[in-house]
């Protein structure tokens, strides 16, 4: 763990800056992607994208940007934005580090999991089964066990989140390494049918 990383994190929350405070404590937790992955990620036109609630709101009722709104907004989460000094600070920190905390909650609304124990389990499951970091499985095999002794009642619950995110993790394609900012204004079914992933309906 980089201890200057997560003074910036702690600075960050205090100056009530989500992005800045998310992106620190990725930087400071640290996490190497598998392969080419992160060359993948460089090579996106837009890999850490700005994304604001009135920009998603612009876009079509049913479409992934306006969902994803809807579900900040009822949940009452902000939009994970990067102020232009970190960019500058964390410029050499691997990219799959920042994007992934970025776009986590897109990833909620792509798999269709709500933001309980079990539906964070089922996006963490999900992400590993995708291969992206050892560090993400390690995060979802510690999350399988800290769920289950924090809420043992929910156990038959967070075991079938968890079968369903490694299940579609495994037939999905590498979902963090689309564009995914240029699909803001398109449907969420015709989304997921890009990215393989079952209509909600269906799962």
């Amino acid at each position: 763990m980089q201890l200057r990383y997560l003074i910036k994190a702690i600075q960050a929350a205090l100056a009530g800056k989500a992005g800045d405070t998310a992106a620190y404590k990725a930087a400071a937790l640290g996490s190497q992607a598998y392969g080419n992955l992160d060359q993948r990620l460089t090579a996106l036109t837009n890999p850490l994208p700005d994304i604001t609630l009135e920009q998603l709101q612009s876009h079509p009722s049913g479409s992934l940007g306006r969902t994803l709104a809807q579900f900040l907004t009822s949940n009452h989460i902000q939009p994970l934005t990067l102020s232009p000094a970190t960019r500058t600070d964390l410029k050499n920190v691997p990219i799959l580090t920042i994007r992934y905390p970025i776009l986590h909650d897109t990833f909620h609304v792509l798999l269709g999991f709500d933001t309980s124990l079990a539906g964070e389990l089922g996006v963490w499951s999900f992400v590993a089964a995708q291969r992206y970091s050892p560090a993400y499985e390690r995060a979802a095999f510690i999350g399988r066990w800290v769920t289950r002794f924090l809420t043992p009642w929910q156990w038959k619950r967070l075991h079938i989140y968890e079968q369903r995110g490694r299940r579609l993790g495994a037939k999905a394609v590498c979902v963090i390494a689309q564009p995914l900012d240029i699909y803001w204004g398109m449907s969420l079914e015709e989304v997921r049918l890009r990215l393989k992933l079952p209509t909600l309906g269906s799962m």
